[in-house]
């Protein structure tokens, strides 16, 4: 067989050609390259970086077989921050995370859904709807404070002596923590989200008989954060993170340039649309309305707070969209989710982004620039057009306009004569606030920020 293997993308699909043969194998545009291996003469199986693996004929042009290899992605001490240890303190940092992972998961409440399931909601009620309520309530919480729990111990094992398990973590080094984390910049906010997360590690250990956890956090640590004022949001350490249009433009043709149109759609519906990554990795075809060219996050515990939403798309990603659809039989199959994981999205594009010599800010920073590109398609519309476009976002859900008292009359939160009385600023900034998932208009300042 001829080693002369060579592929081109002509309308984003890979072909693979064999000169000798003169034939060609067609690849879904999913279907990234890896490695091409000869198993016998005219044969190539093509290893695929998401384990499906294929073994194609390229006499006739056809899939032989399809196998899956399973694969898993070493993660190196370098990314987890860890080289600069030794292989023993190695292993006592991990065994200390393992310790803080038993306490945690045994103050979690996530269970399966089931009927007359005891939700966090009914845990308030006996505590006078406060919000701090005992244990761990949702599997995104649980994430969040786990990764902030283990950052915070890695500093704890880093910077003081002794540190073998949780009994040794004391509130001085709480302390130390927070302070680090003012000459570092970072914002009220994620400070607030650090001490939240130790607060329930805290918690948690007190369950597991750690007595002494029980003023790990006190008032001298909650006085240490900064006062979060709504005017000074901002995102990042130093505010104003985040892509502008262009920097996101750049990023997006470089995926055109040199990935499938898989990943190429992924990156247009992050810039235009503004789904958080999590929201995004679950989106499905079913979802997709192509006649009114926008897609519905309406799946159960997809968006923050579960919140619906409707994401509205330009005609040409809606194009790509119609490409991709045959190959994905299963209307209710996870377009990106059932072959991508946030790491490989962040990686994706921070190749992309160096590609372009443009500041990788993260995948969630897609926002501002989705946000800058709706403001100026929104520009030169009329009251009457902002008013459709927020009542078709509200329409979406009921939760999303509830009936309100008013004069002693219940009403809709929203109403289009209602809102053609107020200014065209507010019906902007009001859109802005729907697109993105939230449901206060001053949410939308942090992304403004330059």
């Amino acid at each position: 067989m001829s080693k002369n293997l060579f592929f081109r993308r002509p309308n984003c699909h890979l072909f693979y050609h064999c000169k000798k043969l003169q034939c060609y194998a067609q690849i879904s545009p999913f279907q990234k390259l890896l490695s091409l291996v000869p198993l016998q003469q005219n044969i190539l199986c093509i290893l695929s970086p998401e384990g499906g693996d294929s073994i194609i004929d390229l006499q006739n042009s056809s899939y032989l077989n399809s196998v899956k290899l399973k694969r898993t992605s070493k993660i190196s001490n370098k990314q987890r921050k860890i080289d600069h240890l030794t292989k023993k303190q190695r292993k006592e940092l991990i065994r200390l995370h393992a310790d803080m992972d038993n306490v945690l998961i045994a103050n979690s409440k996530v269970t399966r859904y089931s009927e007359g399931k005891s939700t966090k909601r009914d845990a308030k009620k006996g505590n006078q709807g406060k919000l701090g309520v005992d244990g761990i309530w949702s599997s995104l919480t649980f994430t969040r404070y786990k990764k902030s729990c283990r950052t915070f111990l890695k500093y704890c094992y880093e910077n003081f002596d002794k540190v073998h398990s949780l009994r040794d973590i004391k509130p001085r080094m709480v302390g130390s923590f927070v302070q680090s984390l003012l000459d570092k910049g970072r914002s009220a906010k994620t400070i607030s989200a650090y001490v939240s997360a130790i607060n329930k590690l805290a918690e948690s250990s007190v369950k597991a008989g750690i007595k002494g956890h029980a003023k790990l956090v006190n008032d001298k640590h909650r006085s240490m954060i900064p006062i979060a004022r709504k005017a000074e949001r901002r995102r990042g350490s130093i505010g104003g993170v985040g892509y502008t249009l262009r920097e996101a433009q750049i990023i997006a043709r470089q995926a055109a340039k040199y990935y499938s149109l898989y990943e190429e759609t992924l990156v247009d519906v992050l810039l235009y649309a503004g789904p958080r990554i999590s929201e995004v990795l679950r989106i499905s075809f079913e979802q997709v309305d192509f006649d009114k060219q926008c897609i519905y996050l309406n799946k159960k515990n997809q968006n923050k707070n579960n919140r619906p939403r409707v994401l509205p798309l330009p005609p040409f990603v809606i194009e790509k969209l119609k490409v991709l659809e045959p190959f994905i039989p299963n209307k209710q199959t996870n377009i990106w989710g059932h072959k991508m994981t946030e790491k490989q999205i962040r990686a994706m594009v921070k190749h992309c982004a160096a590609l372009g010599k443009v500041k990788y800010c993260g995948v969630h920073d897609f926002r501002k620039s989705c946000l800058i590109w709706h403001t100026r398609k929104i520009k030169n519309w009329s009251k009457e057009q902002l008013t459709a476009a927020i009542m078709q976002f509200v329409s979406t859900d009921t939760r999303l306009n509830p009936d309100r008292l008013q004069d002693g009359i219940e009403l809709p939160k929203y109403s289009p004569e209602q809102l053609m009385q107020r200014q065209k600023r507010w019906l902007m900034n009001q859109y802005l606030t729907q697109l993105l998932g939230h449901s206060r208009n001053d949410a939308t300042v942090p992304y403004k920020r330059t």
